[in-house]
């Protein structure tokens, strides 16, 4: 019997990686800074708000169909919150640090929210799964990277936490990002793939996203394992 594949997305962003057969090395590219998320919570009910829970004020209003522009905060308002830019990594449960071009440089991520409505109060990321084979998942998603100053994060770091898989003991995820100063939108993914003998592997990157401005889908952790589920 197939030993099932479970995908678990703590209160973070759950990440999607590459298959058994390798990852190629991810490429940075020069991207332009934000300063909304423009997004839809699927599981809307009714009206409501969005907010990041450890940035006070950071909040939106969502529409009926779920639709919201939240406007990011800016460098006085996130003083008390960044940490070494080598270490931003540690927001997505993800061991070890990167290497950063500038080592004064300071960050903060923003991987999930909190939404409020109709439905009640919950977590969402913005996530989307898919099933490209019979026994492989994918899991692409977005982050916020702010950062005080403009720095190339790059490496390696372990993201075995971001999925509830026995299985895997060891989830190696490389990072390369072109950070500027400021807000910068990241693109995640994910592969896993199992064997009818129920071995998992998995593997994945994280870099620049080229589509940052464009309107993103936030899901909670349900929804997700709804679309990668074996």
């Amino acid at each position: 019997m197939r030993a099932p594949l479970k995908l678990l997305v703590p209160g973070t962003l759950a990440l999607a990686l590459a298959s058994c057969g390798g990852t190629p090395t991810p490429q940075a590219s020069e991207q332009p800074t934000v300063t909304v998320i423009q997004g839809r919570v699927t599981s809307a009910s009714g009206t409501g708000t969005v907010s990041v829970t450890e940035l006070a004020g950071t909040s939106a209003a969502t529409s009926s169909n779920g639709s919201f522009t939240l406007t990011l905060p800016q460098d006085s308002a996130l003083s008390a919150r960044t940490q070494g830019a080598a270490q931003v990594m540690s927001n997505l449960q993800c061991a070890g640090s990167l290497s950063s071009s500038d080592t004064s440089a300071r960050g903060y991520l923003v991987a999930n929210m909190q939404v409020s409505d109709g439905a009640g109060t919950r977590t969402v990321s913005a996530v989307r799964g898919s099933k490209p084979g019979l026994l492989s998942r994918s899991v692409d998603g977005r982050a916020w990277l702010y950062v005080d100053k403009d720095t190339y994060l790059s490496g390696t770091v372990d993201c075995a936490k971001l999925l509830n898989v026995s299985q895997i003991a060891s989830l190696p995820v490389q990072i390369a990002v072109k950070a500027k100063a400021g807000w910068n939108v990241v693109a995640l993914k994910i592969d896993a793939s199992a064997s009818l003998l129920g071995q998992v592997s998995a593997g994945g990157s994280v870099v620049n996203a080229t589509d940052g401005s464009a309107q993103s889908e936030w899901r909670t952790s349900e929804e997700l394992q709804a679309q990668i589920s074996f």
